[in-house]
């Protein structure tokens, strides 16, 4: 019998609208993780609800393509490569047939093989389709022109009619601040070191009467996955008009790897409007204090004593250095800016932390540590208590083979190894 684990969630984008405090509240929306594909060539399309200055809302697809999963061709004058994109906007209500969308091709000619191969590299193209209001299943396509794959991802969408709402935000578009203080989108929703300057640039539309601009308070807040706020603040911004993109930047964050969810919220009195748009955290230093305490002990299914030896009691720096080359020296494509032997190892201490009990942190469990260093099991067999014997749990690998018997000898889920007895 196995075991479900979790799967990823499908979710709708919406514009966000809410009524007054202590009234039943509008449709909300949840936010819409960035469609990805599972099979070459890999892209993420970061799909949004946006509003224009007469608060007409469409559809923005904003579809990426990394440089690395891209064909290249050497040619005389450099290197070629290129990529079709296709969307499409098909609504879910059976009456209406019309299709919306568009598909074009982008082509690329770079002079030197470096350029062509660099991770810090990406094709981008945004496309915005008007559409009336509804429910709508969004189908994104990429096809490398020189190989001729082609990959596909998809997902829901609703647009809600916006005639009667007099408040509503449009979905939030997370970026970071340059050096020149200047605003640049991240349409992945994939942050780096670079966290320390997250950014998200809002739209609200006021029907309302009044004069402008008008002076609004606006409340921030990052959450991680289990809820549990990371950061909050609130911030003063001056709207010159109705749809006027405004910039919220909370104040340099240390967000550690993980995924998130920014909320942004706009307070007059008891009446609150909300939006919030997921992100996730791919590369950061240590945690600090007591927290990288804890991780040293995470670290040490995974990694020989020596090495996490090393890094204890250390200044903070020391901790930073030892702690990049430690995942540096595990990392199976040094070659582009993801580490997914780090993103993996901390997406499973996540699922140990939520789906395992232990006396403390789920990642601390006998089920959590197991699941740690090797990973979601192939098959997982659930054997009935008796009168004689607890409820057995055994986790079977294939390749290679490895057995782990778990027993709830409590009755209470705490699962503890039985065999083999030292993992």
């Amino acid at each position: 019998m196995s075991r479900p684990f979790r799967p990823a969630s499908i979710l709708i984008a919406t514009i966000v609208v809410a009524t007054a405090w202590g009234l039943p509240s509008a449709a909300r929306g949840a936010d819409l993780p960035p469609l990805r594909s599972v099979e070459a060539p890999f892209f993420s399309a970061d799909v949004a609800v946006t509003i224009d200055s007469t608060t007409r809302a469409a559809v923005t697809v904003t579809v990426t393509v990394p440089y690395t999963d891209l064909n290249w061709r050497k040619l005389p004058e450099g290197y070629a490569a290129g990529a079709g994109f296709s969307v499409e906007l098909a609504p879910r209500d059976k009456k209406r047939s019309r299709l919306y969308g568009d598909s074009w091709e982008r082509r690329l000619l770079m002079s030197d093989y470096a350029s062509a191969a660099s991770p810090q590299n990406n094709l981008s193209v945004t496309r915005t389709f008007d559409v009336p209001p509804g429910r709508y299943r969004v189908r994104v396509r990429v096809r490398d022109v020189n190989s001729e794959q082609e990959s596909r991802a998809e997902d829901g969408v609703t647009v809600e009619d916006l005639a009667r709402v007099p408040v509503g935000f449009a979905d939030l578009q997370l970026g970071v601040f340059d050096t020149l203080g200047t605003f640049v989108s991240l349409p992945t929703r994939r942050f780096g070191y670079n966290a320390a300057d997250i950014a998200a640039r809002a739209v609200l539309f006021d029907r309302r009467p009044g004069e402008w601009p008008r002076v609004e308070r606006f409340r921030y807040r990052i959450v991680d996955d289990a809820g549990n706020p990371v950061l909050t603040g609130d911030t003063l911004v001056t709207m010159p008009r109705s749809a006027e993109p405004v910039t919220i930047r909370p104040n340099h964050p240390e967000i550690f790897i993980g995924s998130y969810l920014f909320e942004l919220e706009l307070v007059e009195g008891k009446s609150r409007w909300r939006t919030s748009r997921s992100f996730d955290v791919e590369e950061s230093g240590p945690p600090r204090g007591k927290q990288f305490d804890q991780m040293l002990e995470a670290l040490s299914y995974i990694a020989d004593a020596a090495e996490v030896d090393a890094m204890r009691g250390r200044s903070g720096d020391e901790q930073s250095e030892l702690w990049e080359r430690f995942w540096k020296r595990r990392d199976p494509t040094p070659e582009t800016a993801r580490n997914e032997y780090q993103l993996e190892f901390f997406r499973r201490m996540r699922y140990a932390d939520q789906h395992f009990q232990g006396f403390g942190p789920g990642w601390r469990s006998e089920m959590g540590r197991v699941y740690i260093r090797y990973g979601p099991p192939d098959q997982i067999e659930q054997r009935a208590a008796t009168a004689s014997s607890p409820q057995y749990e055994i986790w079977y690998y294939n390749q290679p083979y490895r057995r782990f018997v778990f027993a709830d000898r409590e009755g209470f889920g705490r699962y503890t190894l039985i065999s083999p007895s030292i993992e």
